[in-house]
């Protein structure tokens, strides 16, 4: 270096840009921006909307600088100059279709499980229970006062086979072990045979006479003793001779009805009684109703038992009589007595 050269001095030049080294603010995430789902489920005042949450950023916008990069199309928020001077985050605004709906909370009524509702009624009316407890009373006394009048009938065929085994159980004299010793059971073999039973129309005129082999067969089919099925026939019309009997047609003819059994719905009637075609069919019918409607229908087997039934005393029956009439009828029978 020369004696008259004076060191170099540095130019100091202006910087076209300042940089500042600031932190950068925390980048919103995408899962800040949601919703809550269950947000519209939880109480609030009748009326009362959600309000949207806004994203709040901490310290001053960022500077940018020529040589960055600009943000990436993807980029969730972007920062924009507030009117104030600070900068807020923009977000695009949702579309309407994508907010939950904010609707109006329906009042919340007073429910109560099934089996406490009559509860809560009587707590809150208690006068309620003297009604409901006087009519339930008043049903429960009707009801274990009233003798037992509905049963389901097998009257039409459906008892046949089990009320014919039934009366093999019993013995030739009509009785049995379980039956009171001061009650006539009908159930049992003959006690009388077919000549005999012709015999008996034929003393009293009977149109019905030389049927015996009828009674005895059907008799023996269903396990009830032929000579009580006589005395009913007798007791009611005389053996089809009794002037005043419903069974006479003006014809001159019958109803060939041997128990004057009420028409209930039979397919050919006379009157207010059924109506058949031939004695033997009018014979079969009894014992079937006999069967079916009081041996397997209610479970009556003996003369007592029945005939209040068969003939009752609302009818103007004198049931009693009905009874003795029938069972000295049967008792001479057997004694080989005809009257």
């Amino acid at each position: 270096m020369s004696s008259g050269s004076s060191p170099r001095r540095k130019e100091q030049r202006t910087p076209l840009f300042e940089v500042q080294e600031k932190p950068l603010p925390k980048q919103p995430q995408p899962i800040d921006a949601m919703l809550d789902p269950l947000e519209d489920l939880r109480v609030a005042p009748r009326g009362a909307q959600r309000a949207v949450p806004r994203l709040r950023t901490e310290g001053p916008a960022p500077l940018s600088l020529p040589t960055e990069e600009p943000a990436p199309p993807s980029a969730p928020v972007r920062t924009a100059p507030a009117a104030s001077g600070k900068s807020e985050p923009a977000f695009p605004r949702q579309p309407a279709f994508d907010r939950p709906p904010s609707f109006t909370r329906q009042p919340v009524y007073e429910a109560y499980p099934h089996w406490d509702a009559p509860l809560a009624l009587a707590r809150r009316r208690p006068w309620l229970l003297a009604p409901v407890a006087l009519v339930c009373g008043v049903i429960l006394l009707w009801m274990y006062s009233a003798s037992p009048k509905t049963f389901i009938s097998t009257y039409g065929g459906l008892g046949e086979a089990a009320g014919s085994r039934l009366g093999k159980i019993f013995a030739p004299g009509g009785t049995s072990a379980s039956v009171p010793p001061d009650q006539h059971s009908l159930l049992g073999q003959p006690t009388i045979t077919a000549t005999t039973i012709n015999k008996i129309l034929a003393q009293y005129g009977s149109p019905a006479t030389g049927t015996g082999p009828a009674w005895i067969a059907v008799g023996e089919r269903y396990g009830i003793d032929p000579a009580y099925a006589l005395a009913f026939f007798i007791h009611e019309s005389s053996a089809g001779t009794n002037p005043g009997w419903a069974g006479l047609k003006s014809d001159g003819s019958s109803t060939h009805n041997v128990g004057n059994i009420i028409c209930a719905g039979y397919a050919t009637c006379y009157g207010r009684f059924r109506d058949y075609a031939s004695w033997e069919e009018g014979i079969d019918d009894w014992y079937k109703l006999i069967n079916n409607e009081y041996v397997n229908g209610r479970g009556a087997q003996t003369l007592e038992q029945i005939i209040p039934i068969y003939a009752p005393s609302s009818d103007n029956n004198d049931v009693p009589a009905y009874i003795q009439a029938v069972v000295n009828m049967v008792d001479s029978w057997r004694q080989g007595v005809i009257q």
